[in-house]
């Protein structure tokens, strides 16, 4: 039997208000077999409960109290890393690759959401997936949770295209070119809370581009954003984990069901060697993935905003008079007392702000209390 293999790269866990799942991975994380595991190195990047920017309470302090408890209890000397502020999913990610690869000067990380549970195997085969990918620099993102949906035989793996970012391993340079490219997405995420970001404005940043996806989601955007700058995310296509997120941001019962979520078993065999990814299986994934994003970008984009257009506003454009009025009507049951709320506003100001400012107004406020 060999040896235990020390695991050198950070492992980052991003936690927000699931205590319960937090606490199923954890404890599949701490059961790996064939690799030893520092404490030391594992962090959890809890998120807060209050939105700095719309003031909303996303949690109550106490399930993120236990979402750490939950923590600390299975890895007693690992890492907690608090924010004071409600980040969201995409910055408080973002501040766990910061953490990684800038803070700690990691190579690469593995970082996980808490709703993924580990098969026993699962660090073990993100090591050897390093290994088999090493000669292969456009690797941007690798996991080990395998494609459920069709069979794969565990004497015979092969490597297939990465869907989503779960429990994934993201190397330090294609996080740097990532994270350039995509300055204009996190520029339109900053002002506003991630549950409530502008998807025009992110569908219009995509227009600009030669691929493109039907959703703003920063794990969308970054699947798009390795393509476009030439990098390939792979995993092998047998499964070492599974998908528990029944309830979250992206999922409910019904659908998580109907995705088949509920019958995956992962592998628990550590004897299982993957191949070498070789030059032109690479090239063909790569190829593949930036095909896809690019007929969807070609084909069927610019109907899918058209149709967006048609039930979705830019809260982010410019005002125009008609806005105006329509604001004051419905929030102030009136029109503008003069050409000078015009004035300051038509052009000058977003539809956003303008809304924002009446429905924090005395005015608003006496006519929507008793």
């Amino acid at each position: 039997m060999d040896a235990p293999r020390p695991v050198s790269a950070p492992i980052i866990i991003f936690s927000f208000d699931r205590p319960h799942y937090l606490r199923r991975f954890c404890e599949s994380l701490r059961a790996q077999q064939g690799v030893t595991l520092n404490e030391r190195r594992i962090y959890l990047v809890q998120d807060g409960a209050v939105s700095p920017r719309s003031g909303v309470r996303y949690a109550e302090d106490a399930v993120l109290a236990a979402s750490v408890a939950a923590f600390r209890d299975v890895f007693p000397r690992g890492q907690v890393v608090p924010s004071r502020d409600n980040l969201g999913i995409a910055f408080n990610i973002r501040r766990g690759e910061t953490l990684a690869f800038e803070a700690l000067d990691a190579g690469w990380g593995y970082f996980f959401e808490d709703d993924l549970e580990l098969g026993p195997a699962y660090l073990l085969m993100l090591e050897r997936i390093h290994d088999a990918v090493a000669d292969r620099p456009e690797v941007s993102y690798f996991a080990a949770y395998g494609e459920h949906r069709r069979p794969a035989d565990p004497a015979d793996p092969k490597f297939v295209w990465l869907d989503h970012h779960w429990g994934f391993a993201l190397r330090r340079e294609a996080w740097a070119r990532i994270s350039d490219w995509l300055a204009p997405y996190f520029a339109i995420l900053r002002p506003t809370d991630y549950q409530h970001r502008d998807h025009l404005a992110v569908f219009d940043f995509l227009r600009r581009q030669e691929m493109a996806v039907s959703t703003s989601s920063q794990d969308a955007l970054k699947s798009v954003a390795s393509a476009m700058l030439g990098m390939v995310r792979v995993m092998p296509d047998i499964g070492f984990a599974r998908y528990i997120g029944e309830r979250g941001a992206s999922f409910n019962p019904e659908r998580f069901r109907a995705l088949g979520f509920d019958r995956v078993v992962p592998l628990e065999r550590t004897d299982i060697a993957l191949p070498a990814l070789g030059r032109e299986r690479a090239q063909h994934l790569l190829e593949s993935q930036q095909a896809h994003y690019r007929r969807f970008r070609s084909e069927q984009f610019e109907p899918f905003l058209e149709s967006y257009r048609q039930r979705h506003f830019a809260p982010r454009r410019l005002l125009e008079r008609q806005d105006v009025e329509g604001l004051y009507r419905l929030l102030l049951d009136r029109l503008p007392e003069s050409e000078a709320v015009f004035e300051q506003n038509v052009g000058r100001r977003d539809l956003a702000g303008l809304r924002r400012d009446i429905l924090g107004s005395a005015e608003y406020r006496g006519r929507n209390t008793g």
